[in-house]
């Protein structure tokens, strides 16, 4: 496996203009062509554990709600009331949880189910004429739906508290933006982990702590100044960002953050997805 990984080649191909529009163009290529067979896929995937319980897919949607739920209240009411909320604070402090912590949720759950995308379905992998980039696509998609709910939750939340801004009309561009970012992310986590298989519980644990190393649930500056470079160094931090402009300030608090991002999603898709095509041809000996 030597060679496979000069640093220098990949960083020249995740910066290549041409490279990143390629690999975004393929990847929207095999969604729109393999359709059908992906929503089987996630259908399948989200019906499946939970196929013999009384609520059947509805567990799917309970999960994220109830941890929500939880964060919502240990940090929002439990510990928000023991904290020294000034009234300079920019808005209601359950609503800025809300509007932080469910984004990072969803994207948590992509980059958890990302490592098993190829190892979990190692028979399909080894069958020729599957379409394997549908499987980091459709892992992807499947961790993001259950989500949903909570994120109409954050919306209606807001809307009740403070009011929605136009900036609500960006979502979408913003909800593109992090699939673009999930899928490449994944695409890289389910490469390398056929031939790293610890990576899965590395992952595990890094996103067991990044909760606490964003503005999830306090302000940058309520964060010792010395820790501070710890939240902007994280580039999940400026996701994070970037969905509190839209869903809790409602103005470009950040527009340095929506740079970083775009930049983020677009390298994690070029990178990742050349990543993904380049070990192709090892993964059934991996596997």
């Amino acid at each position: 496996m030597n060679g496979l990984f000069p640093a220098a080649r990949w960083v020249r191909v995740g910066l290549s203009p041409y490279r990143n529009s390629q690999a975004l163009w393929t990847t929207i290529n095999q969604i729109t062509r393999y359709r059908e067979l992906l929503r089987e896929m996630v259908d399948r995937d989200l019906s499946a554990a939970h196929a013999r319980h009384g609520f059947g897919a509805l567990w799917v949607f309970i999960h994220p709600l109830v941890v929500v739920g939880t964060y919502l209240l240990i940090f929002g009411f439990v510990l928000g009331s023991k904290l020294s909320i000034t009234a300079d604070f920019p808005g209601d402090y359950s609503a800025y949880i809300l509007a932080s912590l469910v984004p990072w949720l969803m994207l948590q759950a992509a980059l958890v189910r990302g490592p098993g995308a190829l190892i979990g379905s190692a028979n399909l992998v080894k069958q020729v004429v599957f379409p394997i980039e549908l499987l980091p696509i459709a892992a992807t998609i499947a961790a993001t739906i259950p989500h949903l709910p909570a994120l109409g939750l954050v919306i209606l939340y807001k809307a009740h508290v403070g009011g929605l801004s136009w900036m609500l009309l960006l979502l979408p561009v913003v909800f593109a933006i992090h699939a673009i970012l999930a899928i490449g992310l994944s695409f890289a986590l389910s490469a390398i982990t056929p031939f790293f298989r610890d990576l899965r519980e590395i992952v595990t644990v890094f996103t067991s702590i990044a909760m606490y190393l964003m503005p999830t649930v306090y302000l940058p500056d309520w964060m010792p100044r010395a820790l501070r470079p710890l939240i902007y160094s994280n580039p999940f931090s400026y996701v994070v960002w970037v969905y509190q402009d839209v869903l809790f300030f409602g103005s470009f608090r950040h527009p340095y953050a929506w740079a970083v991002t775009v930049l983020f999603a677009l390298l994690s898709l070029g990178l990742g997805y050349r990543m993904f095509e380049k070990l192709k041809p090892y993964y059934g000996n991996a596997l």
